[in-house]
Order: C-alpha cells, then structure tokens, then sequence
C-alpha cells in the first residue's frame, strides 16, 4: 500500500528518485521502471508527493502545489498574449496574491505582465488601446508611483530562467513570487519588507516549494546569498535541502 511507503519516507524528510523506487519496491515486490514511472507520476498528481528540488521529492504532509485563481484582467490580458503571440513567453503576477500571506490586506490590486526579451514596447502598443492609462513599460520607481493607479498593468521583462508553471506557463510559480520580492525594486516598495517573514513562513507551511529552482532563479536575479540570509535570519524556515544546494554557485 501506498500508505507504508510513504509513511516510511516521511520520516527521511527528503529523498531521491532512487531512494523512492527502492522503498516502492520492497513495499509492492518486483517493480519495472515502467510501472515506478506511472506510480510516480500518480503521486505528483494526487499531491501526495512532491518535487521539491532537483532529484529530490518529499511527502506532502499536508503542503500542496501552489494555484492562485486569477482575475478577469488577467485572464483577458493572457488571452489576448496567447492569440497575439503564441511563442511569446510572459508570465501574469498580481498584487494581491499576497493577500493569502500577509497581516495588513492589500486593498489595491496591480499587475505585473513579464515579457521575454525586448518585446515589451510592442506588447505595450497593443494594451495600451485595450487599456487606456493603465499600462507601463519598465518604470523605474519614481515612474511608477507617480503614474500608479489601481489594476494598472506594469510590463518589465521576463528574466531567463524563471521558474515556470508545469500547468499554465503563464501562471506564477511561488518561487518566482518569493524571489521577485527580493530583486525586484517596484515590489520592494510596493510591499512592506516587515511583512517578508510572514510570507515566507506562510509559503513553506503550506504549499510545496522546488528549492532547487527557488535557489537558481534567485542566483539568476543576484540575490541568492540575501535570500539565504534573509530565510535563516528572519523566518523559522528549515530549508530542506541546504545541504545539498545552499553551499553551491
């Protein structure tokens, strides 16, 4: 039963790939690579395990994969990339996900539209028709506050290498959203740093969270060693797998 394996692992914190056939082997008998792969892959899905680095899994033990339900403006805005420019990576992040984290309530909604490359002036001539007065491209801080409004779509560019969504590529993955927080300087001053260790906190007790590609986007942004800094400091997070990624790059 999946139940003894699991609650076997459970104990080990996290494991490999390897670690994980040999416990389902002992548990179920002669086991094919065939069929660990779709047990696997059903235990992803279900959510009772989770990728939680490279070559690494644990149990869900209550946590599950991150999903935030997105506004109507966002989904217009998505529709519209995806119609408009299907090869065109972005990713939709707003405001107010971080209502589910934080103590004092964001009351107005933002969203930040990241494009790839330098495509961001042509998407920008596109919304700006669809949106009159509420799309900004790559504001700098003074720009930004002088110029908000509420639900005003702020484009800025798509850093390669960012944690992408396994189901919807548009979608934020959480480690996206933690990282940006740190690196980038329109959320810093949007967002009370008071309000970080909460957040943080809030993220790891509840959802499962890939330090693999938290720690290597935040290596991409240049903020890796603040972002561990700032975990072991600041927050009562055990990450799970410093000692395997902590010390690296």
């Amino acid at each position: 039963m999946s139940a003894d394996y699991l609650a076997s692992l459970n104990t080990a914190g996290i494991f490999s790939r390897a670690e994980l056939y040999d416990e389902i082997e002992e548990s179920r008998g002669d086991l094919s690579e065939a069929n660990f792969k779709k047990i696997l892959q059903k235990l992803l899905t279900s959510g009772e395990l989770l990728r939680v680095g490279r070559n690494a899994y644990s149990v869900a033990a209550g946590r599950k994969n991150y999903v935030y339900e997105y506004s109507s403006v966002s989904r217009k805005v998505a529709e519209y990339m995806e119609q408009n420019n299907p090869y065109l990576d972005f990713v939709i992040m707003e405001l107010v996900q971080l209502n589910e984290f934080v103590n004092h309530q964001i009351a107005h909604n933002m969203y930040f539209l990241y494009v790839e490359g330098d495509y961001g002036e042509y998407i920008f001539d596109s919304l700006k028709s669809m949106f009159p007065g509420k799309v900004l491209l790559y504001p700098d801080e003074q720009t930004f506050h002088r110029y908000w409004c509420e639900d005003v779509i702020v484009i800025e560019r798509l850093v390669s290498q960012a944690p992408k969504d396994r189901r919807m590529k548009w979608h934020t993955r959480v480690e996206k959203l933690m990282v940006d927080m740190l690196a980038d300087p329109l959320l810093k001053s949007t967002v009370s740093e008071s309000e970080y260790p909460s957040i943080y906190e809030g993220i790891f007790d509840k959802y499962a969270v890939d330090e693999s590609s938290l720690l290597r986007y935040a290596g991409r942004r240049g903020v890796k060693a603040g972002l561990l800094d700032f975990i072991a400091s600041q927050t009562d997070v055990n990450l799970r797998t410093v000692g395997v990624h902590a010390q690296q790059g």
